[in-house]
């Protein structure tokens, strides 16, 4: 191949690599501080896996041994570009991706009473699957017991419903007594026991998110269903295009 064609050739593949970038962290956009090697680093490996092709290329290739080297460099750029994206929370994009295709394969197996242990994924399917019936939010309370090194032990999260003002919960798994300076709750546990926990303030208020009360750490959460990354986004879309709602 002559030189303006392999540099032609280089040119595309470094634009390639760039835009694959782009792709990358809209895809997975919570890199943090550690996102800023993102950009050096893919531009070093652009450069210097292209440079394998300008220089492979200098003898004539055959159009499949062409497309094959191109090919393969590029799908070892876009490995190594995903594998040093960091991300603050929720594992590694390879990690991230592996549960997307899992929450797809088993979309059809996702019931309406597993939002408290849905992953990332399985979230954004839910989301999709259940859109006619869902309420304006979920609240999540986890509670556990926390020890002499702070370790979490038997966390149990409820789940809460709120629909137009009025919160809705299963009461075989918990009562609250709101009073006026204090809420109690009452959790039965499966074996039959039952703890009684008392805490300050309304527990749903918007500014108590997280506390401790002898002993056991209390994390609160609000859901109202957003999607927020472009792999969830990317995934809810392939949901529309591919799968039917429940009605």
């Amino acid at each position: 191949m002559d030189k303006p064609k392999r540099l032609l050739l280089y040119g595309l593949y470094v634009i390639l690599c760039l835009a694959a970038e782009t792709f990358i962290l809209w895809l997975f956009p919570y890199t943090g501080l550690g996102g800023l090697i993102c950009w050096p680093l893919t531009m070093i490996l652009a450069a210097g896996l292209g440079f394998i092709i300008f220089k492979t290329t200098e003898k004539q290739l055959k159009t499949w041994q062409l497309w094959t080297l191109f090919l393969t460099t590029f799908t070892v750029q876009i490995s190594l570009q995903l594998w040093t994206t960091p991300q603050d929370f929720g594992g590694t994009p390879f990690s991230k991706i592996g549960d997307t295709f899992k929450a797809y394969k088993n979309y059809n197996r996702i019931n309406y009473s597993d939002y408290a242990d849905l992953t990332a994924g399985e979230r954004v399917a839910y989301i999709y699957k259940f859109k006619e019936e869902l309420p304006d939010k979920f609240i999540s309370l986890q509670i556990d017991r926390t020890g002499q090194n702070h370790e979490s032990s038997n966390p149990r999260t409820y789940v809460f419903e709120y629909r137009k003002g009025n919160i809705q919960y299963d009461p075989a798994q918990l009562k609250l007594i709101n009073g006026d300076t204090s809420t109690t709750i009452i959790a039965y546990l499966p074996n039959s026991d039952t703890v009684i926990y008392k805490t300050a303030g309304d527990i749903f208020s918007p500014q108590l998110m997280g506390w401790s009360d002898n002993g056991y750490h209390f994390f609160k959460k609000e859901d109202d269903f957003e999607i927020t990354t472009g792999i969830e986004a990317l995934h809810y879309s392939i949901l529309q295009l591919t799968r039917k709602p429940n009605r």
